[in-house]
């Protein structure tokens, strides 16, 4: 997109001056040399740790210099995510800036970018890297941006695309309950619950069964069925060794 005119440029489109007086032109960079990136300061415990050397293959495409700089901010963006996710976003731009054409890159600056409520700029960085890629891992992700941006449409539709069957059974478990909170945001409660109805809810699988039995528990509470809820609140939180829902709190609530 072109960049409009600076207001004090006095010079016409034709490039000759407008008027008698004018500003003498000011300095440009050479058209060779890029512009200066302001990024993000990248911490000094990062520059210790080793560099893995699979990212580093993914990032053999860049110059050397620039491939271990994007490395560098990747590592900060993992630092960073579980206890500052804008300050990872800071570092998934950086390294976005650097190598927008490694997937890898693009997926985990989209992650980032997720973490930190910047949906918009989510959905960009994973439709890039899956269309670099090819993997539709992110695709739960993807989907909950969506209904991020107030469009439950749009990812009840991500949910239906043939990329689904190719995903993984954890990942296929965190698109159900993302599909589920899309019929919720429609106010369609009823299909909020069939939709989590599986006969995953019964294993007690570390990666999502805590999630899994609070999202439907989340959905029965909410569709007024307050004692079933409760019975379901009571299995999330006997899986969440973690503490990653508040199933216990949910669960006290509703005996009150």
């Amino acid at each position: 997109m072109e960049r409009s005119r600076n207001p004090r440029d006095r010079r016409s489109a034709s490039g000759k001056p407008s008027g008698k007086k004018f500003s003498p032109p000011r300095k440009t960079q050479p058209k060779n040399e890029e512009p200066r990136r302001t990024e993000p300061e990248i911490p000094q415990e990062i520059y210790r740790e080793e560099i893995d050397k699979q990212l580093l293959h993914e990032l053999s495409s860049l110059a050397s210099d620039n491939a271990e700089q994007t490395a560098r901010h990747l590592l900060a963006l993992v630092h960073f995510l579980p206890e500052d996710p804008v300050r990872a976003h800071e570092h998934g731009i950086a390294a976005s800036a650097r190598a927008g054409r490694v997937g890898r890159v693009r997926e985990l600056a989209g992650i980032a970018a997720y973490h930190a409520g910047k949906f918009d700029v989510a959905l960009r960085e994973l439709k890039t890297a899956f269309r670099i890629t090819g993997d539709p891992s992110f695709w739960p992700i993807m989907a909950d941006s969506q209904r991020g941006l107030g469009e439950p449409l749009k990812a009840l539709e991500l949910g239906r695309a043939p990329e689904v069957a190719k995903l993984e059974k954890d990942e296929q478990v965190e698109l159900r309950i993302v599909m589920a909170g899309a019929r919720r945001d429609l106010k369609e409660f009823d299909a909020a619950i069939t939709s989590l109805k599986c006969k995953e809810l019964t294993e007690d699988n570390p990666l999502w069964a805590a999630r899994l039995r609070y999202a439907y528990a989340d959905a029965l509470a909410a569709a007024g069925h307050s004692a079933l809820a409760r019975e379901w609140f009571s299995k999330a939180a006997s899986v969440d060794i973690n503490q990653e829902t508040d199933a216990r709190e949910r669960e006290r609530a509703l005996e009150k």
